[in-house]
């Protein structure tokens, strides 16, 4: 693997950039990963050809490393661990980085389990909900323009791979996200009489969630077809977004394989 030993040089200018700056990433349409497990799980997806990976001394002779620096067509290159500080905000580093280009995923088939994000803020936050989304197999991802960056370093880490199976579209307007959605539209609200549990998900729906403090805005709550409660034991007035979002991505996702348990029977 080459040495990077100066701050001049242009992939450590590249990746200091792109770990600090949302609107660096979108200028040079590259994002940077921190950590074997998030290079492998985007490798997966997209292949290898494009990476361009950044290793300290100690990671760089790390088995798990040296595979991935064999299986990329690219060059891999060393830095100090003073410069490779720089690069990564994670704060006990594996000692690897890459600069990838960021994707666009295509919707598969039918888009009919939807989730709206509506000013979602922190970065770690979003990259767990959107975590959540493509595990309960929600098909695609709006989000406005006053959320977190999606592929920042600690989204992409909350993420975990999310990122890189489930379409996100970004900087939406709400209404158009959802013009030609023939399906039920779905807000939460305390004082709504019905519970998450208690209306039909099982075509196709759509989830509009807001932020951490002042939660769904005027525009969400008025393009709901329907609003739920998500029933709660203790004297909490409010949840976590990204806990609201699981509990109701999952009740879709049960509803829908219950139906097609008793369908087959």
């Amino acid at each position: 693997m080459e040495r990077i030993s100066s701050r001049q040089n242009a992939h450590f200018k590249l990746a200091h950039k792109l770990a600090d700056s949302a609107r660096e990433r979108s200028k040079a349409g590259k994002l940077i990963l921190d950590g074997t497990r998030l290079i492998r799980a985007y490798v997966e997806q997209f292949g290898s050809a494009e990476l361009v990976l950044l290793a300290n001394e100690a990671g760089a002779g790390r088995p798990e490393v040296q595979a991935l620096v064999q299986a990329s067509p690219q060059r891999g290159y060393v830095l100090s661990d003073e410069l490779f500080a720089d690069i990564t905000q994670v704060e006990t580093p594996e000692g690897i980085s890459a600069i990838a280009p960021i994707p666009h995923i295509a919707v598969r088939g039918k888009d009919e389990f939807r989730i709206l994000l509506d000013g979602v803020q922190e970065p770690g936050n979003l990259g767990g909900l959107l975590r959540t989304a493509a595990a309960a197999g929600v098909t695609t991802a709006h989000l406005t323009k006053g959320c977190a960056d999606v592929w920042s370093p600690k989204s992409l880490r909350g993420g975990m791979g999310a990122q890189f199976i489930l379409p996100i579209r970004e900087r939406v307007d709400l209404t158009t996200a959802l013009t030609g959605f023939r399906g039920t539209i779905v807000a939460t609200s305390p004082r709504a009489e019905q519970s998450i549990h208690e209306i039909d998900l099982t075509g196709p729906v759509a989830l509009i969630f807001g932020s951490e403090g002042r939660g769904l805005g005027d525009e969400g709550r008025a393009l709901a077809t329907q609003l739920v409660h998500i029933p709660m034991a203790g004297p909490i007035e409010s949840i976590n977004v990204a806990a609201a979002a699981a509990i109701c991505c999952f009740e879709r996702l049960r509803q829908v394989t219950a139906r097609g348990t008793r369908r087959s029977n």
